[in-house]
């Protein structure tokens, strides 16, 4: 990851340019391992969103996610209309995102929170497509969608790719195509969507990403979160 680095930080600013409203999309299965990277990475960032927000202590945050979680699942209607960050909240806080949010410095101001309120982290697991009717109500400038992915690279490193792109390869680990999703989403109003990809170094089954992959995983979330801070 180190390697590309600012690569991957220069085109997530060119790609934000512009954003009005976000979603970050994470794909995955939690159980198997490494394909559990997408997921895991919108439960950082779930964190960090209220984190900012409220000000409030981690444990009680990441009770509040898990309270809206089951809420959310018990009244899909309601919640449609009511739209928060939909997120398992089953992953801890890592240790890594711990030192980070002992660095941040943030002006919460309207203008952050205002920026905080049209920003939403969706854990889609593995079935993403069952959340494009919340996607296009939310109706963003710009969609991120980050999943682990077999691109014959070292397992952890990252690579970024346009809608364009994707649909003319397949890196997914899943079986659903991820043009097959775009271009559902696309149906109706065309987006501005990046395809993040990091590659898994092991899918067995385990609740546990691997080393490299974490590290990389932690250095995605800080880069990322920072992004939206600065839009």
């Amino acid at each position: 990851m180190l390697n590309n680095f600012d690569k991957i930080s220069t085109d997530i600013d060119l790609f934000l340019e512009n954003c009005d409203s976000l979603i970050v999309l994470g794909i995955g299965n939690d159980i198997r391992g490494d394909d559990g990277l997408g997921p895991y990475i919108i439960n950082q960032l779930s964190i960090l969103k209220a984190y900012v927000l409220n000000n409030s202590n981690i444990d009680d945050i990441r009770q509040e996610i898990n309270i809206n979680q089951n809420e959310n699942q018990d009244n899909e209607f309601e919640f449609f209309d009511n739209v928060i960050d939909i997120n398992t909240g089953n992953t801890p806080l890592d240790e890594g995102i711990d030192s980070y949010i002992d660095k941040l410095n943030v002006d919460v101001n309207e203008s952050l929170i205002e920026r905080m309120k049209k920003t939403f982290f969706i854990n889609g697991g593995s079935v993403p497509e069952n959340f494009t009717g919340l996607i296009k109500k939310i109706n963003p400038s710009h969609i991120i969608i980050i999943d682990a992915s077999l691109m014959n690279m070292e397992a952890g490193e990252i690579n970024i790719v346009n809608k364009d792109n994707i649909v003319d390869i397949s890196i997914s680990t899943h079986s659903m195509s991820l043009a097959y999703l775009i271009r559902y989403l696309e149906l109706e109003n065309e987006f501005n969507i990046l395809f993040i990809g990091i590659e898994p170094e092991s899918m067995d089954l385990s609740f546990e990403l691997s080393d490299n992959v974490k590290e990389s995983s932690n250095g995605l979330v800080k880069l990322l979160f920072d992004k939206i801070l600065g839009i």
